[in-house]
């Protein structure tokens, strides 16, 4: 059951309804902050910052303090913005926008011993009052153990979905697949989606969606890594009207997220074949994708674009001596291809497949799908979540021939070739 907000604060909202508010007037956002076992965050203070948009629109946004509020003893808070500085009002007829206005807000939970949750938000096609989903802390209980073939790792499950407010009206994502789209139906974004990663000091080693408890990891996935750290994060995004009878109509889109603690693991144990192994094509510098310092690396700065034609579509390394491969591990893949062809030669003329594996497809419809990705980069602890265009992937080669150059290609649509941006990590595995 929902817990109920400060009842005598709501009437603010409930007389100010019907009427547009002026840039200058506040409007006050509800919410609630709990700790993993129900009990309140009480009097304690909350910062709330607001994200500007960088010099390039699609950059994450800059947060930085807008004001601050203190709950109260159920964990009750109240956050108050000026309607000028939120959504879209933050302009009035032919002027410039507000000095303090911000492209979207966020208020977090206290980090206490790693888990915390927080929730970004905007508001949009009105100005009135509205409740936030609770901020409950998720208790992730990760642990790892030992495995045959690995190591588990082990997590509770997620949080259940945020419950509306009475007297809203949610707006939910069609799940219906696009026509010709070779997926199956949408997810929901409002159902919280479990993410893990994998972390070291370099960078982010692993990145997949959708995963359950337990998850076994292998040696070739922890690879040789050292100061590795396990973390499931968990998203849910949302948008909310609340009835026009109480308040003006505004939709609240928001995006909530949890984390869990960063449970550190024992490093690898794995080299790859391709540690060191030279670019294919050859480069005068050495390897930066063969190299386990997980720095991604855009091939335009590699193999500068000259004519058309000398564009390196097919890229990916060359091996001292052929060998016979049972895995590729690749590592922030970044191409806006629908799928991923590895190819292997013996004397670099002759190529054959090796295998094949299709990649996420960047979902077009939703309004929640939309800013659940726009806001990715939102967490005030974490680095932003790899877009639709990255990819981590986990190649399995069964009995292939020996090879000792290995290139990879991206697919779009009826198999037209396009560009790999850039690469963190290619790994092979004998």
């Amino acid at each position: 059951m929902r817990l109920t907000l400060l009842a005598g604060l709501l009437l603010v909202s409930l007389g100010s309804a019907g009427c547009e508010p002026f840039p200058d007037s506040p409007i006050f956002f509800y919410g609630m902050a709990l700790r993993a076992d129900g009990s309140p965050f009480h009097a304690t203070a909350l910062p709330l910052d607001g994200g500007r948009h960088g010099k390039l629109y699609g950059d994450p946004l800059d947060f930085s303090p807008y004001g601050m509020t203190t709950t109260r003893d159920n964990g009750a808070f109240v956050l108050e913005i000026l309607s000028g500085d939120i959504g879209s009002i933050a302009t009035v007829s032919g002027s410039a926008p507000r000095p303090n206005a911000r492209a979207r807000f966020r208020v977090a939970t206290p980090l206490e011993d790693g888990p915390a949750a927080f929730v970004s938000f905007t508001q949009v096609n009105g100005g009135g009052d509205s409740e936030l989903p609770v901020l409950r802390v998720w208790d992730a209980d990760l642990a790892w153990s030992d495995a045959p073939t690995g190591r588990w790792l082990t997590f509770a499950p997620p949080p259940s979905a945020p419950e509306a407010p009475r007297g809203v009206v949610v707006d939910l994502d069609d799940t219906t697949p696009q026509p010709g789209s070779p997926s199956g139906d949408l997810e929901d974004p409002s159902i919280p989606r479990p993410v893990f990663q994998l972390h070291t000091k370099e960078g982010l080693v692993w990145n997949e969606e959708a995963v359950t408890s337990p998850r076994l990891l292998s040696p070739w996935l922890l690879e040789d890594f050292a100061t590795l750290e396990a973390q499931v994060r968990v998203v849910s995004a949302g948008a909310w009207r609340r009835d026009a009878l109480t308040s003006d109509e505004a939709w609240l889109h928001f995006r909530l997220e949890w984390r869990s603690e960063r449970l550190p693991l024992p490093a690898g144990a794995l080299r790859p074949l391709s540690r060191g192994a030279r670019c294919h094509p050859v480069t005068d510098v050495p390897c930066p994708f063969t190299d386990g310092l997980l720095a991604e690396q855009r091939l335009s700065e590699l193999w500068p674009r000259g004519e058309p034609s000398s564009s390196p579509r097919r890229v990916g390394v060359q091996l001292e001596t052929p060998a016979q491969l049972s895995r590729v591990v690749i590592r922030g893949l970044r191409t806006y291809g629908q799928e991923v062809v590895i190819e292997g030669s013996e004397d670099g003329v002759q190529w054959s497949e090796l295998a094949r594996r299709p990649l996420a497809e960047a979902p077009t419809t939703g309004n929640s799908r939309l800013f659940r990705d726009v806001s990715d980069a939102d967490s005030p602890w974490d680095p932003p979540f790899p877009g639709h265009d990255y990819a981590f992937l986990d190649i399995a080669l069964p009995g292939g021939p020996r090879v000792r150059y290995v290139r990879l290609l991206s697919l779009w649509y009826e198999a037209q070739e396009i560009e790999v941006t850039s690469i963190a990590e290619l790994s092979l595995f004998e």
